[in-house]
């Protein structure tokens, strides 16, 4: 039910993830990824090798320094796209912490 406007990818992953055998299923589906280094995780994959992994399941990627410059692109070339963060959960909790969230916190 996602049809009716452009999906788009933010990826992170570590090094000891399949991202081909994770990507591979969302392909069909995405107009494109945008790769980010998970920061402050060590083993983390590089921007770079997380965007040739979807370059080699048949997914137009490209490096991004941080969430701010994803975000900020998608927003002047798809505004009315649909953002999937995903890959890790390291970069969902990354995601969340750069959005401010208060989930988990008691008050």
């Amino acid at each position: 039910s996602w049809r009716d406007r452009p999906l788009h990818l933010i990826f992170g992953m570590l090094e000891s993830h399949d991202a081909d055998g994770f990507l591979r299923p969302l392909a069909p589906h995405v107009k494109a990824l945008h790769a980010l280094t998970i920061p402050g995780e060590a083993h983390a994959r590089s921007a770079a090798d997380a965007a040739a992994a979807a370059a080699r399941v048949g997914i137009a990627a490209a490096t991004r320094t941080d969430l701010d410059d994803a975000l900020a692109h998608l927003a002047d070339a798809s505004p009315t796209g649909r953002i999937l963060i995903c890959g890790s959960l390291y970069l969902a909790g990354y995601a969340l912490r750069e959005n401010g969230s208060t989930i988990g916190k008691q008050t």
